[in-house]
């Protein structure tokens, strides 16, 4: 199963052209971060409206590809052994509670995502984060206490900022997921209260970057200074549900090319919170219906950009692989399969990234880290309807050796076995003047 996601991995990421796809800027954003880390120490690129921005994007990924030497084929190739890693992730959670066939299975289906195969090609966060959360689930459902599954998960803030707050959601569904007497003998020295520790683990993990931005911008910056433009994307009156920064070249932000950073950032937040106050005052349907869209485009089952909804083939790969990926998931999330908490556990994710997006931009590139959690969902759903779908099959063929051997019996009978005997039939024929 390892050799099958790692074989596909690298047959996609060696197939593309060596340049980076212009379609999905931010890819060019990290490399020229990685670029000035290696030749100046620096994490600092030159916005290509702003100027040079020193704490724009979260350091860890960027970090990642200066250890690929800034290279797109080495990140590519780097990045296919990480995603194939998953798999194996996958099915330690999945073994946790479920047979080993049945984690198979759930591997099988992460190994074959299609999603996962095409963002390991990218030069984007998606892949690394991936691999971190479904490493640190792993960690949460198997280690005692939530030491290492904490450090991965608070480590993981440093590739996606807004999972912020998603350990703290984690070790709370891992608590419960994992509540048992064997459990509580084995889980060490470590007996602090889960939200404290997870809280604690996070604001560890994230105090070098704290303490970078304050020397470098003379301020405590405690995630980005994009998170202003991300809010007003997501709300402006132009807004759709999809990312569509067209607005930085509108009389709006013509006051933000005079700001530093830091006051850019303050700016478009303050934009959005205005907005967002607004109205809810004045038309609260425009916020309920912009939510949706976002939710939509979150969850949406294939491609809606232009750039990838409009090809024919990646709609049908799309909707062939999430339309039975969701469909099992809700039938294992609704089944008893799997003890609840572990339910609770699987779908955090999902539904943590769902909250996160609605407040922001939507798109299906935010939910798929959460999508290997969701394939132990559907394997273990696969799981209860599988038996059911035979036993139907069963019942439709037994009907129908019924119905043929039913077909059988009245068919016509021998003239010596006929209702009037042989010898009556034979005196018939006499009277009616044939011969014997």
């Amino acid at each position: 199963m390892l050799l099958l996601a790692l074989g596909l991995r690298l047959g996609w990421g060696l197939s593309r052209p060596s340049a980076i796809d212009e379609r999905l800027p931010d890819q060019r954003e990290y490399l020229q971060l990685a670029e000035n880390l290696l030749r100046h120490g620096q994490l600092v690129m030159d916005h290509d409206r702003f100027g040079p921005v020193r704490a724009y994007r979260m350091p860890g990924y960027p970090l990642f590809l200066a250890l690929c030497g800034a290279s797109v084929t080495a990140a590519r190739m780097a990045q296919a052994v990480i995603d194939a890693s998953v798999v194996l992730a996958v099915y330690l959670v999945a073994r946790r509670w479920l047979s080993a066939p049945t984690a198979l299975l759930a591997s099988l289906a992460t190994a074959l995502n299609p999603f996962q195969i095409y963002f390991a090609a990218l030069i984007l966060s998606e892949t690394l984060f991936t691999a971190m959360l479904a490493w640190g689930t792993a960690l949460l459902a198997w280690r005692p206490g939530f030491l290492w599954g904490g450090i991965v998960l608070a480590l993981a803030v440093h590739v996606r900022p807004s999972a912020v707050f998603l350990p703290l959601a984690m070790g709370y569904c891992a608590v419960f997921a994992t509540h048992s007497a064997e459990m509580r003998r084995r889980r060490g020295w470590l007996r602090l209260p889960v939200g404290a520790g997870m809280l604690l683990l996070t604001a560890a993990a994230l105090t070098p970057w704290w303490l970078r931005n304050l020397n470098v911008l003379e301020s405590w910056v405690w995630l980005t200074t994009n998170g202003g433009i991300t809010r007003y994307d997501g709300f402006n009156p132009d807004a759709t549900g999809a990312s569509d920064q067209s607005f930085l070249d509108t009389a709006v932000a013509a006051p933000a090319y005079s700001l530093n950073e830091l006051a850019r950032d303050r700016y478009f937040a303050d934009l959005a919170s205005s907005y967002i106050r607004e109205t809810w005052q004045d038309d609260p349907a425009r916020l309920l219906k912009l939510t949706l869209a976002k939710l939509a485009r979150t969850w949406s089952p294939m491609p809606l950009s232009a750039e990838f909804g409009g090809r024919a083939l990646y709609r049908w790969i799309a909707l062939s692989w999430c339309v039975p990926l969701f469909a099992l998931a809700l039938v294992g999330l609704c089944r008893r399969e799997l003890p609840r908490p572990a339910r609770a556990l699987l779908v955090a994710p999902a539904l943590y990234f769902t909250v996160i997006h609605a407040m922001s931009v939507g798109s299906l590139r935010y939910r798929v880290p959460a999508e290997p959690l969701l394939s132990v969902l559907a394997a273990a759903g696969a799981t209860a309807i599988l038996p059911a779908i035979a036993e139907g099959l069963r019942r439709v063929a037994g009907r129908r050796v019924s119905v043929k051997a039913s077909g059988n019996d009245q068919s016509p009978q021998r003239p010596a076995d006929a209702g009037n005997g042989g010898e009556q039939g034979e005196a018939q024929r006499n009277a009616a003047g044939e011969r014997p």
